[in-house]
């Protein structure tokens, strides 16, 4: 199938939102903020789809079930974060997902869960207090079952992505996540948060050797300029050419990309985009089912 080919052009560089440092409040502020995006998705997802609505879809009835259950622990999550924090907790903000069946309710939840899982593993690295990195960790696992769940359960995909999760950054997770919020109560607080212009991938979900489409507004195009590849631990790179990259081999389950000005980890140094998710998911035998 032929596809069009978008290429990179001139833009505006990253900008940061608040402060300039983490620190254990803010960093409970940033998850606060994340976690209320989650509940307010599946608070409104589930208001906007009945039993009768998933049993049109083709589901059974537990499929709805389970995942108010996964609403009612975001619920509490945000509960517990925002007990902690007092009057320093962000407020909920407007949001839009765009939910236009319950295949898409699907498709988002999977997404969701799968960012706020890597952006927990993100933030216990940044934390100091032992009782705040225990209970950020118990709020993480208890995010990466769900998405195992509705990866396995529902989408009929791979319930693990490999043998680690995929950590992400408070810039990279909020980069993903912040695309669904539309306006925030000025009350709330200012975060370090870097912000870069949005990456948009196409397709979604390649298989290695694939050429994929990279569309991105940049500073300086003539720049060489690299598709890093999140999977686990690893990092993998591939130059990008009048907008197209080379898909490499040995990528697995749910994973990010984002582009980035040299071939090392990605950070503030090299990172000149927002994150994007990839779908590379396989069977039980370990062949692509894409």
């Amino acid at each position: 199938m032929l596809r069009k080919a978008i290429l990179l052009a001139l833009a505006g560089a990253a900008a940061t939102l608040g402060k300039s440092t983490w620190d254990d409040k803010s960093l409970q502020q940033y998850l606060l903020t994340i976690k209320n995006v989650e509940n307010a998705f599946f608070t409104q997802a589930l208001d906007q789809f009945s039993a009768d609505d998933f049993a049109n879809w083709g589901y059974d009835t537990w499929v709805r079930n389970r995942l108010t259950q996964i609403a009612a622990h975001e619920s509490a999550q945000v509960n517990r974060l925002t007990d902690t924090l007092g009057s320093d907790a962000p407020a909920a903000c407007d949001y839009t997902f765009n939910i236009a069946d319950v295949g898409t309710l699907v498709d988002i939840a999977q997404r969701i869960t799968t960012v706020e899982a890597s952006a927990g593993i993100g933030a216990v690295g940044l934390l100091n207090k032992t009782d705040v990195k225990i209970s950020t960790a118990a709020l993480t696992a208890a995010e990466s079952r769900h998405a195992a769940w509705i990866t396995a359960s529902i989408q009929k995909r791979q319930p693990w992505d490999g043998a680690y999760e995929t950590s992400l950054s408070p810039n990279a997770a909020y980069s993903l996540l912040s695309t669904y919020i539309d306006n925030c109560p000025e009350s709330n607080p200012d975060l370090p948060i870097q912000t870069y212009p949005p990456l948009d991938v196409y397709p979604g979900d390649p298989t290695a050797g694939d050429i994929v489409y990279v569309s991105l507004l940049l500073k300086a195009p003539s720049k060489k300029f690299y598709l890093a590849w999140l999977d686990g631990l690893d990092v993998q790179y591939s130059a990008i050419e009048n907008g197209q990259a080379t898909v490499p081999d040995g990528l697995d389950g749910t994973l990010y990309v984002a582009v980035v000005s040299s071939q090392d980890p990605p950070s503030a140094k090299n990172l000149v985009s927002g994150y994007a998710v990839v779908q590379f998911p396989f069977n039980s035998k370990h062949t692509e089912t894409n």
